[in-house]
C-alpha cells in the first residue's frame, strides 16, 4: 500500500473513531446489539497498534512506553476535568478523593523532577 493511500486509511478510520465515541456518548440505557462484538475488536485493533508503535519507536520500547502511558493517563485526567467542569462527574466520593492524592503527588514529583 502507497504512503498517501495508508495515510488516507488511517485519516478514514480516525474519523471512524471519532464518530463511534460521539455515538457511545448518546447511549443509555442497554448497549445496543453488537456493542460487545465491537468492543473485542476495538481491543483487537489497539494490542496491533501498540506493538507497531513499539516495534517502531526510535527511543526504545521502555522510553515509548512510559510516553504513551503518561500521554494516557494526561488525555484521561483531562477527559475526567471536562465532565467534572460540565457537572457529568462529581468529586465526592472515595474515588475521587484517592485521584485527587496521586495527582497531587504525581505533580510535586513532576515539579521535583523539573529542577
Amino acid at each position: 500500500m502507497a504512503q498517501s493511500t495508508r495515510t488516507a486509511a488511517l485519516n478514514r478510520m480516525h474519523q471512524a473513531v471519532k464518530e463511534l465515541t460521539d455515538q457511545l456518548e448518546l447511549i443509555s440505557g442497554h448497549p445496543p446489539e453488537g456493542l460487545e462484538d465491537l468492543k473485542s475488536s476495538v481491543d483487537e485493533v489497539r494490542l496491533r497498534l501498540w506493538g507497531v508503535l513499539m516495534s517502531s519507536s526510535a527511543h526504545g520500547e521502555k522510553d515509548f512506553g512510559e510516553r504513551f502511558r503518561l500521554r494516557r493517563a494526561a488525555e484521561i485526567l483531562q477527559g475526567i476535568l471536562a465532565d467534572v467542569e460540565a457537572g457529568r462527574v462529581k468529586l465526592t466520593s472515595k474515588e475521587a478523593a484517592d485521584l485527587g492524592v496521586v495527582a497531587r503527588e504525581i505533580g510535586r514529583l513532576v515539579t521535583a523532577a523539573a529542577h
